[in-house]
């Protein structure tokens, strides 16, 4: 059997720890060998990136640290460069494991164009 694919769609900030704990219960579920997995952040979402470069509290550390425990594990993290824009984030400062698309949306319709499904935590 091939591997399940999905893509987590995250718009909202207050939803991160879900999505990571989707990501995580998913692998965890059907092993990492048979998942490929992709998270696509866009809208307000993206401003946790922006406490990269300001003083990040515990939680938002946590979920930092969960994220690039799930890009080690090939789950790719996608930022939308328009919602970078519109809320003044700098790339220059996102987590190496950041992945920068120029629309999260035509990233979502292309990943589902290739069998992902979708899924919004």
């Amino acid at each position: 059997m091939g591997k399940l694919q999905a893509l987590l769609h995250i718009d909202e900030p207050g939803k991160w720890r879900l999505t990571l704990a989707n990501a995580k219960n998913f692998i965890d579920d059907v092993g990492l060998d048979r998942v490929a997995l992709e998270i696509v952040a866009n809208g307000p979402a993206v401003q946790i990136f922006d406490a990269v470069e300001n003083d990040a509290d515990q939680e938002i550390r946590v979920l930092l640290k969960q994220m690039q425990e799930l890009a080690n594990n090939n789950v790719t993290i996608i930022a939308c460069r328009n919602a970078l824009k519109a809320n003044s984030i700098s790339e220059d400062l996102l987590p190496g494991f950041i992945t920068v698309v120029p629309a999260g949306i035509t990233r979502i319709i292309t990943k589902q164009r290739d069998g992902y499904s979708y899924v919004r935590p």
